[in-house]
């Protein structure tokens, strides 16, 4: 799949716990519940978090963003749910995850990127206790051979870990086009981090 943030970028490159988990970070509405633990095969949780005012916008994939947010990622899969990470008018970004409505919402202010050899990746990462989720937008180079093209490997999802063990890696294919980690937008709503937050996302790679 062909990506314009990647083609634009590359010259400025510059998501289980057993125990209880911790308080996520309450929606705009004003919730403050805290969500459980997802299932080490999904990267969701089957309790309801706050709902707020859930509009759609140009990007098919942004449903989860309001009006007076920022998309910044968004995609769905092939059963039917779909993840977005929205930038909010006091800063930060919101995780939300479910199928019509959010199921699930984390908050985070940090992000990561870096530059590959033909291409770059950015990810974002969300705590809920124990447990990370780690959305990620990442293009490699898949040819070295001199003189031939590069034939970019382009993946994008989301990559559950516990104590540096992988729970689940859920990757974008449902029927619309992802809206990868927008580079510009993540600038504006989070502080930037030296160091990626997991190596795991390479065995989303063909």
């Amino acid at each position: 799949m062909k990506r314009v943030w990647m083609i634009a970028g590359l010259s400025a490159l510059a998501a289980c716990s057993q125990g209880p988990a911790e308080p996520v970070h309450e929606a705009e509405t004003g919730s403050s519940d805290a969500a459980p633990a997802a299932a080490p095969n999904d990267a969701s949780d089957p309790s309801p978090a706050a709902k707020g005012n859930v509009v759609e916008t140009m990007k098919s994939g942004a449903a989860f963003c309001r009006a007076d947010e920022t998309p910044i990622f968004a995609c769905d899969f092939a059963d039917g749910k779909r993840v977005a990470v929205c930038g909010l008018p006091k800063g930060g970004a919101e995780y939300r995850f479910g199928g019509e409505e959010p199921e699930l919402t984390l908050f985070e202010d940090v992000w990561a990127s870096a530059p590959y050899s033909g291409g770059g990746e950015a990810q974002i990462q969300f705590s809920n206790g124990d447990t990370n989720y780690i959305v990620f937008s990442r293009m490699v180079r898949t040819n070295f051979k001199q003189g031939e093209p590069n034939n970019p490997a382009i993946s994008d999802g989301v990559l559950v870990e516990r104590s540096g063990e992988l729970l689940a890696l859920r990757i974008c294919d449902g029927a619309d086009e992802p809206l990868p980690i927008q580079y510009d937008a993540a600038d504006a709503a989070m502080k930037t981090v030296d160091e990626l937050f997991s190596t795991q996302t390479s065995k989303a790679d063909p």
